[in-house]
């Protein structure tokens, strides 16, 4: 049987550093109530050498008392993590699908994924979970749904209205809805809504944990409500981990239980504190999304991954990137007290006081000032600069009509074949092919059927047309936006952004018109049993190196959750889930994990992200050696810095508008030498250096020998 693929949620913790503001787990300051250690502590003392009550009968009486339902509509498992995988094997399977929300816990599609169900992810609208969405996708078939009520990590809520039409559509279509409120407790009573369903008697689950406003994160402790024959699946699941459940969680949930006062106090202190923290935030000028749970959502000033950084290390305080989430551009901020408010909006501040770019730190377009003189080449004349501009649009614009595609196919068409093609008539598209006949890219003729060929310099258009997506589609806005953030009155991804989804397509394109011949016959000469690949995206590569290869294995390691969820689908349906692992996370932030059955590492058109990340090329590049201990050789692709002093031919393509870009990104571009001066601080040695296909693009095939 075939292992169904797995996510692995992998977060830079600082768990050593002491000192630290732990601002990035939505834990309570406050701690339990009075006198729930005491009572943990009497237990681990008195019984430490006896196994815990399998069966957490005592809790879940009480519990069962303190919602309002009989014993056997309540489950206990090890926090609500265990309950997400319990319900979803006791649920579905291979063949069903279960339907989840983008950008929230990625443990809903991780169960699902061990279960060999389908996932089917449902987008936000406006940072909320759309109840609309959720019943269209029920009634598309389904098995479960699962719905984060308050919603991780945007912090909005769900009116009572909502929940109501949710469960509404499950009856009707037979799905069973679960509502994860593990941050219930801080929106207030006011939302209680699915727990009033189960009480009277409706088809859902709700789960709850005693991590968040009890106190409780370090013991595990959360428990799922609702029909007994849904429970009782529950029940049957973990019996193959009776005792799971620790006597020390069940001890203290217990005892908090007996505190209920808690919980009002706790949320009327966050309630406050997060109401002063959020008019802090507006009197600085930085954007949020309005909570009613123990975080907030914020906008961070340019990179978000950069500023988490920037606020470990310098001022000892972690928040939550949330790149990895789908939210580029924010970080998630625990509501602490009022001194961890105090310490956060400082930080804040000081860092918008001094949000200059560090790219200066690199080399090429985006150098510091003075570092690079550059030459003044032959002028390009104004109508060439003004025709390119037009022309690049067009060429984008056939690119997404298809109609390269077909010329590439076949070097002649009627104008009718490739209009019917890209779904326009002649009329829509014979302005665009009348703009790349003029720029010589195409031949028109006339007669009672025109016909379009491709000419010798379009065959040639055709094969760079990747970085026409790239720079048009993916950074229309940027290079829109340049004054502004010349200016800095725009910052990146605040107010102007790259469209990602046309980024990774260009790339692609360009990928497998002018590199993916030169990776192959490489990775020809290279005898390796594993391989892992370094932002590995929808698992393109992975799929390409290990199908075929029954003998290879595959682990891809990528940061985008989205990107994750793709990939398990595409390693799932080849049937390759046995030997493909998808790892969500960020390679530089893996504390002490490391992979030992790895022998290659590849890593295509990310290096100077992840040296940007540290700004430490060498200390990436030792990071990578522990991370990957047993690698023997290292293939890395990346786009360099252009020796701009040293330049007198006319400009290349690619070089001017990546390098521009990144400027203004804050991403610094590195040169060659700083490349391979890392790799040799990390003892590798260059085997192999070719041109990538790509101007001041190299492959590097690196040996630990």
């Amino acid at each position: 049987m075939s292992r169904p693929p797995t996510v692995h949620s992998l977060h830079r913790e600082h768990e050593r550093a002491d000192g630290m503001l732990r601002l990035h787990c939505n834990e309570n300051p406050y701690g339990p109530p009075p006198g729930v250690i005491a009572s943990a502590t009497k237990e681990l003392e008195g019984r430490c050498s006896t196994y815990p009550d399998s069966e957490v009968t005592v809790l879940r009486e009480a519990l069962a008392e303190h919602v309002g339902v009989s014993t056997e509509m309540v489950a206990v498992g090890n926090g609500a993590d265990e309950l997400v995988l319990l319900i979803t094997l006791a649920s579905a399977g291979p063949g069903d699908t279960v339907v989840v929300t983008e950008s929230t816990f990625p443990g809903y599609a991780t169960s699902a994924a061990v279960a060999g169900a389908t996932v089917r992810s449902v987008p936000l609208r406006r940072d909320r979970v759309s109840a609309t969405a959720l019943m269209e996708a029920v009634d598309d078939g389904a098995r479960l749904v699962f719905v984060c009520n308050p919603h991780n990590p945007t912090g909005t809520v769900l009116s009572p209205a909502a929940v109501e039409e949710i469960l509404t559509a499950c009856e009707r279509t037979g799905v069973v809805p679960v509502f994860d409120e593990a941050y219930m407790e801080f929106a207030g009573p006011g939302f209680d809504h699915a727990l009033d369903a189960v009480r009277a008697g409706r088809r859902l689950l709700v789960l709850r944990t005693f991590s968040k406003a009890w106190g409780l994160a370090a013991l595990r402790a959360g428990y799922a409500v609702g029909p007994a024959d849904l429970v009782a699946g529950i029940v049957d699941a973990r019996r193959a981990l009776p005792f799971s459940v620790n006597r020390l969680a069940q001890q203290a949930a217990l005892a908090a239980l007996g505190s209920p006062d808690h919980i009002a106090e706790v949320y009327e202190r966050t309630t406050r504190e997060r109401e002063r923290l959020c008019r802090t935030l507006t009197a600085l000028g930085v954007s949020y999304v309005p909570s009613v749970t123990n975080f907030v959502m914020v906008k961070a000033p340019g990179n978000s991954t950069r500023f988490a950084s920037r606020l470990a290390d310098e001022h000892g305080i972690l928040v939550r990137d949330l790149t990895p989430f789908g939210y580029q551009g924010h970080v998630r901020v625990t509501v602490g007290t009022a001194e961890d408010t105090d310490q956060f909006c400082q930080a804040l501040g000081t860092l918008l006081a001094s949000p200059r770019s560090h790219a200066s730190s690199g080399h090429g377009l985006g150098a510091a000032r003075d570092v690079l003189p550059v030459r003044t080449l032959d002028p390009v004349a104004p109508e060439d600069l003004f025709n390119g501009y037009v022309g690049a649009h067009a060429v984008f614009a056939l690119t997404r009509l298809g109609v390269w595609d077909r010329l590439a196919e076949r070097p002649e068409h009627t104008v009718d074949e490739l209009a019917t093609k890209a779904g326009t008539d002649a009329t829509g598209l014979m302005p665009l092919l009348r703009v790349v006949a003029l720029l010589g890219y195409v031949e028109l003729a006339d007669g009672p059927t025109p016909t379009v060929m491709l000419t010798e310099a379009g065959r040639e258009l055709v094969r760079m047309r990747g970085f026409f997506t790239w720079g048009v589609g993916g950074y229309h806005e940027v290079l829109r936006g340049l004054s502004g953030l010349a200016r800095g009155t725009s910052v990146f991804e605040q107010d102007v952004d790259r469209d990602g989804g046309m980024v990774a397509v260009g790339s692609g394109e360009v990928g497998r018109e002018l590199m993916l011949p030169l990776e192959q016959e490489v990775l020809a000469t290279v005898d390796f049993r594993t391989v892992a690949d370094l932002g590995c995206g929808d698992a393109t590569r992975l799929l390409r190196l290990c199908d075929g290869h029954p003998h290879r294995r595959g682990t891809g390691i990528e940061i985008n959750q989205g990107a994750c969820v793709q990939a398990n689908k595409r390693v799932a349906d080849a049937g390759l889930a046995d030997r493909i692992d998808i790892v969500h996370g960020d390679v530089l932030a893996f504390s002490g994990r490391t992979f030992p059955e790895v022998d290659l590492v590849t890593s295509f058109l990310m290096m100077h992200d992840l040296f940007d990340a540290t700004g430490d090329p060498v200390g990436v590049m030792r990071t990578l050696r522990r991370v990957f201990p047993e690698a023997r050789r290292f293939l890395i692709g990346d786009t360099v810095a252009q020796d701009w002093e040293e330049r007198r031919a006319s400009l290349p393509m690619f070089s001017v508008g990546f390098e521009l870009v990144h400027a203004f990104m804050d991403t610094p571009i590195m040169n060659r030498r700083t490349y391979e001066d890392s790799f040799a601080g990390a003892g590798l040695r260059v085997e192999r250096r070719e041109p990538l296909g790509a101007p001041s693009t190299w492959l590097w095939l690196l040996t630990t020998e």
